[in-house]
């Protein structure tokens, strides 16, 4: 019975430090408060002060695409309706802050105006 538990909290720690681990973080403590990914420049403004540098860049250029079937006036088949495709083309733009929080580099990057994910850096030296 105690392998089972022992074997339990192990997997759980595990889980839990996995996305540290991996360098992308849901949240992350600021000045004594918690910074969660979804809140908005001015909530983490409030909670962690200036960033040490910020950075503004075009994150991807992304195509949409709208196809929309207009119906003939013959009801004999699909194969009668006209298609009409339009395409257009959205740049998402993100704001990317930088801190150091523990001594180690937080990046904070943010899509709309809200924190879209916190990567972990390197030591600062």
């Amino acid at each position: 019975m105690k392998k089972i538990a022992v074997m339990l909290i192990l997997f759980v720690c595990l889980c839990s430090a996995a996305p540290a681990i991996a360098g992308d973080m849901m949240s992350m403590i600021c000045r004594n408060q918690v910074v969660s990914v979804g809140d908005r420049k001015g909530e983490v403004s409030m909670k962690c002060g200036p960033p040490l540098s910020q950075s503004k860049d075009v994150a991807k250029s992304r195509v949409t695409q709208t196809t929309i079937k207009k119906k003939s006036e013959k009801k004999e088949s699909d194969d009668n309706k006209a298609v009409t495709t339009k395409k257009k083309t959205v740049n998402e733009r993100s704001d990317t802050w930088t801190y150091i929080i523990g001594g180690a580099y937080r990046f904070l990057i943010f899509k709309e105006g809200k924190l879209a994910a916190i990567e972990a850096g390197g030591t600062a030296n």
